[in-house]
């Protein structure tokens, strides 16, 4: 009987679960959308976080709006990662109050300070420059600062890769150079070392290079002064510029959005696959490529459960989005295993941009 019992229990919570309502939480905030293409500042951008039903595309309300006078001008949120069941955790870039605020997920949630050393000096902070990007990992965050992957442990004191140095900073081997504009973050799950996992990164030169590229950093060590650089793969053109990246555990591959002002690869989503063993990028497709849907893409997420790819991307073939206002639209893509590549799903915009979309920094998939 209390076999029976507890399976039905357990039986039920399942149930509970995945009867939950899902939700893309999207943060509208200053973007990188490739260089060439003007896009929203700190001061232009929606600077708010907004969600809306995942199934249904439906607007569900504000988390919070940092163009109150509960902040200063120009505070903008740059990227936004899923905390508990709960809360999220949103990073904020500005000059002055650089941080990582801990906020409630309901409409307009109780924001709370979760870290904010910016300090060069010791203790060294992990915020001393421009904040791009945050990703959670199993211990700790992720933080990418303009040309340095800073990383926080569970108890958020600031680890080094060497010396008083960022986790990864100045790396060398195929990784060299990256030290202009790290775009994003992913990770991908590996047995080679005791984290359980490497970093992938994605790095803009700002200018026509080989030096726009992928690479993998070790994800125990990060770049230890002379190794950590695992792999890196340069894009499919000089001026093809990496903006987002997602790894789909399914595939075993990684998708990588580049934009750029015009010419073939240049606006387009590519796949790589990626060996959890060996630690090595290869295979290069390009996955999808139609600039009058996807141009000037800036953020993307990619939900394991149903397989599906949603990118941000900007509302016209245009290199100046702020030119008569042009909102950021959201793409939904189903993934063919088989050819590596996306279809859009539909014939229209999953998601249509308005006055909250400008631009799209970061989304990410929860409850």
């Amino acid at each position: 009987m209390g076999t029976a019992l507890g399976l039905l229990t357990g039986c039920q919570k399942e149930l509970e679960e995945a009867s939950k309502p899902r939700y893309l939480y999207i943060a509208s905030g200053a973007c990188y959308s490739g260089t060439g293409n003007t896009t929203y500042s700190a001061t232009t951008s929606s600077n708010v976080i907004f969600r809306i039903g995942l199934e249904t595309a439906q607007y569900e309300g504000r988390i919070a709006d940092f163009s109150s006078v509960l902040d200063a001008p120009g505070t903008t949120p740059v990227s936004i990662v899923n905390h508990d069941d709960e809360h999220l955790l949103a990073l904020l870039e500005h000059t002055g109050q650089r941080r990582i605020e801990r906020i409630k997920k309901e409409l307009l949630g109780e924001r709370q300070t979760f870290y904010n050393n910016t300090s060069a000096t010791a203790p060294i902070g992990a915020l001393q420059s421009a904040a791009r990007f945050l990703f959670s990992v199993v211990d700790g965050l992720l933080i990418s600062r303009t040309t340095a992957i800073e990383k926080l442990d569970t108890g958020k004191s600031r680890e080094t890769g060497t010396g008083t140095n960022a986790w990864v900073q100045g790396p060398g081997g195929a990784c060299s150079a990256s030290v202009t504009n790290i775009t994003s973050l992913a990770t991908y799950p590996t047995s080679s070392n005791a984290a359980g996992y490497n970093i992938i990164y994605t790095h803009s030169q700002n200018a026509s290079s080989a030096n726009n590229r992928i690479g993998i950093m070790n994800g125990l060590t990060g770049w230890n002064g002379t190794t950590g650089c695992l792999a890196a793969q340069s894009g499919p053109a000089l001026t093809a510029y990496p903006t987002s990246s997602v790894y789909m555990p399914d595939s075993g591959r990684i998708a990588v959005t580049y934009a750029g002002i015009s010419g073939s690869m240049l606006n387009s989503i590519y796949t790589y696959d990626v060996d959890e063993t060996a630690n090595t990028i290869s295979d290069a497709v390009n996955a999808y490529e139609v600039p009058s849907v996807i141009y000037g893409a800036s953020a993307m997420v990619y939900d394991e459960v149903k397989g599906h790819l949603y990118v941000a991307t900007g509302g016209a073939v245009t290199t100046n989005f702020t030119t008569g206002n042009i909102p950021y639209n959201i793409e939904k893509f189903s993934y063919d295993s088989t050819t590596k590549t996306f279809t859009r799903v539909g014939s229209t915009s999953y998601y249509s941009g308005n006055l909250e979309t400008r631009c799209i920094s970061s989304m990410f998939i929860g409850n």
